[in-house]
């Protein structure tokens, strides 16, 4: 009986497929409409600060002794980051990666050709490249994950987006994660 499933649901995610960018939700979440369905994609292996008071944002805390103001600022930032990389009403190419908990689905989502496209061509590579967000690796391929935490490397040695203006919340951050323990 699994077998069938694999072998009836497994394509469903390795094909790309496209739909148009309706709502970015955070840094790391967004909306597409893919015909007449909306659907709620987490933008690939990268976490961005939450932005709203939350389950997530009161545990950071708690680990983290900065004020929420400081949370959402930075939140806020990577949020404003996404806004300006990713355009509403524009055709994204994705694939769908994983299913989460709560249903939602976790795509890597392939960024229209550019300049910046050349050396990190989906989202997720581009914000963590960029400092505007954090890799979740615990689900990556190993060459995902290595991609990854060698890209967030780079950015908090050169002190890109949040690294410069939240060196400590994001140093925090990652002290608490133990997927990130080549980053401290």
């Amino acid at each position: 009986m699994y077998k069938f499933l694999i072998i009836i649901i497994f394509p469903l995610f390795v094909f790309a497929k496209s739909a148009v960018l309706s709502n970015i939700l955070d840094g790391d979440s967004a909306v597409f409409k893919d015909g007449d369905k909306n659907i709620i994609c987490h933008l690939g292996d990268l976490d961005a600060l939450e932005m709203r008071i939350n389950k997530k944002l009161e545990e950071e805390m708690k680990k983290c002794s900065f004020s929420k103001e400081n949370f959402i600022t930075a939140g806020q930032e990577s949020f404003n980051h996404a806004q300006k990389l990713l355009k509403i009403g524009t055709t994204y190419e994705y694939t769908v990666t994983r299913v989460l908990p709560n249903k939602n689905l976790v795509c890597s989502l392939k960024i229209p050709k550019g300049l910046h496209v050349e050396i990190h061509p989906y989202f997720d590579q581009l914000m963590v490249s960029r400092g505007f967000a954090l890799p979740y690796v615990i689900y990556s391929s190993k060459e995902d994950k290595n991609t990854l935490l060698k890209i967030a490397k780079g950015a908090k040695v050169q002190e890109k987006g949040l690294w410069k203006t939240h060196p400590n919340l994001m140093q925090c951050l990652v002290e608490h994660r133990y997927s990130l323990r080549s980053l401290r």
